[in-house]
């Protein structure tokens, strides 16, 4: 429900514009997209590396590593 009401508002929006302008909206916005995408897969990446390390410098050391 909040989807399709989403989904019409967006489309009015674009309506309102020019076509070209409307491509180049729709442009700008999927490469925001895409660059948050990037940000949030990096974030995720690192939160794995972090746990892999603090788990694995308990276990060997027992203590934080020094670097």
């Amino acid at each position: 429900m909040i989807r399709d009401t989403a989904n019409r508002l967006m489309e009015k929006f674009y309506g309102a514009l020019p076509y070209e302008t409307a491509v180049h909206v729709a442009n700008a916005q999927k490469e925001f997209l895409k660059a948050m995408e990037t940000l949030i897969e990096e974030q995720i990446k690192w939160t794995d590396i972090h746990i892999q390390r603090s788990h694995g410098k308990k276990r060997s050391h027992g203590k934080k590593d020094e670097n």
